[in-house]
């Protein structure tokens, strides 16, 4: 998941001072469901089992748009890969 709005982060942002206030695009709570939804209906879902996966890149591969219909962006370049799973259990 990557930056997130909720209603508490919305109302923070609104209290900064507008030289403060952050221009981060940011996705919904409902983005996440969406792509879990999009993931669930697909044929081949279990090939997607077992590893840790950025939301927006998946997002982007399913064709899942956010509620405002804007792809959040992958923040990979600013947080890193996700993790591998342990070659054990491969």
């Amino acid at each position: 998941m990557g930056h997130l709005s909720t209603e508490r982060s919305n109302a923070y942002l609104a209290s900064l001072p507008l030289q403060e206030s952050s221009s981060i695009t940011r996705e919904s709570p409902q983005f996440t469901g969406r792509v879990i939804a999009a993931l669930y209906a697909r044929t081949d879902m279990i090939s997607y089992s077992g590893r840790a996966m950025i939301g927006a890149e998946l997002g982007a591969r399913l064709g899942v748009t956010d509620i405002d219909g804007n792809r959040p962006p992958s923040l990979r370049d600013e947080l890193g890969a996700p993790p591998e799973l342990h070659h054990t259990l491969r």
